[in-house]
């Protein structure tokens, strides 16, 4: 594994105080990188708070450490980290937002420009991957919570390790972990198999809309507001929703598009190895980010201009394949 930049390890030691953050709608990588960093700073005596979205969807309540995410807050912190955000603006955050002598970001998304004092950017199967290292270069012992959160990130953001951002690197840190726990399987089925009833309802309704476009190979999946609203609002969404056309032979692209309010849609973005499709371009152009492979973004706008892009977007990629 690559070395940790030596500021980061020198601010985490130089400093007391820290906040942590993640993005909007907190996924598993995003809550399973803050409660390992949260608590492995805590074990190096550092006074640690949380600015997180509650609640948290169901199969990623059972981290003991969450009931701190809605404590009261300091004015001012040594240190702020946006852990998991590609952007500044995806960032939950306090309004107004609290003071920091030195803001620290921690990210694996390509599309992140390091808006912080100190950013340790890495291309990376997940977020966790990076903090795990961090916390190794410390000399943290993980316990048992650190070890599920770890793993939890890391196995969400790789799809139970079928996407092609998994590495060598990200085996031998599974190779770590499991020689503090023998065995997964229990939370690897919590992670990517349950479901609540509101979830699976959900969840069919995304299945129910898809079409298919561009000789098959462009799969849109939409969920009205109405029906987010009825199975309990966008905590009910799965991340496997945005997956759902991945599964269909002969897509390369899949759109999934979540009115999460009125007129107001957060479309999650999925191509198919080996297809070259970057669609982080979209998710930039509309002030999102992500991966080449999955990415996102907030749209307001007419969804069938959108549709219309991504069938540009497959068009131009097929007619380029060979210069890619």
């Amino acid at each position: 594994m690559k070395k940790v930049p030596t500021e980061i390890l020198d601010c985490i030691k130089e400093n007391q105080s820290f906040l942590i953050l993640v993005h909007n709608k907190p996924d598993g990588d995003a809550i399973g990188s803050a409660i390992a960093l949260g608590k492995g700073l805590k074990a190096l005596g550092k006074n640690v708070d949380y600015y997180i979205e509650t609640p948290l969807e169901d199969k990623l309540q059972f981290f003991s450490e969450s009931r701190y995410f809605e404590d009261e807050l300091q004015d001012e912190y040594d240190v702020v980290a946006f852990l998991d955000c590609s952007t500044m603006e995806y960032a939950f955050k306090p309004v107004p937002m609290v003071d920091a002598r030195t803001t620290v970001v921690i990210d694996h998304h390509a599309t992140n420009q390091g808006y912080g004092d100190i950013n340790f950017l890495e291309i990376t199967a997940a977020t966790a991957e990076l903090v795990f290292r961090i916390l190794d270069a410390l000399d943290v012992e993980l316990d048992p919570e650190m070890v599920e959160a770890v793993f939890t990130g890391i196995s969400t953001d790789t799809g139970s390790f079928q996407f092609s951002n998994v590495t060598a690197d990200t085996h031998q840190i599974l190779s770590r972990l499991y020689e503090k726990r023998d065995n997964f399987a229990v939370l690897s089925k919590r992670l990517h198999s349950e479901k609540n009833y509101a979830q699976m309802k959900l969840y069919g309704k995304a299945v129910d809309s898809l079409q298919l476009y561009e000789d098959n190979t462009l799969a849109w999946i939409f969920l009205s507001y109405a029906d987010i609203c009825k199975y309990g609002g966008p905590v009910q969404i799965t991340d496997d929703v945005a997956n759902i056309g991945m599964n269909i032979i002969g897509v390369q692209l899949s759109a999934t598009v979540k009115e999460v309010e009125c007129g107001i849609y957060r479309v999650s973005l999925r191509s198919k190895t080996p297809f070259k499709i970057d669609v982080s371009l979209i998710a930039r152009k509309y002030g999102g980010g992500g991966h080449m492979r999955a990415a996102g973004f907030t749209f307001k706008g007419d969804l069938k201009a959108l549709k219309k892009e991504l069938i540009e977007l497959i068009e131009y990629y097929r007619k380029h394949e060979e210069d890619i």
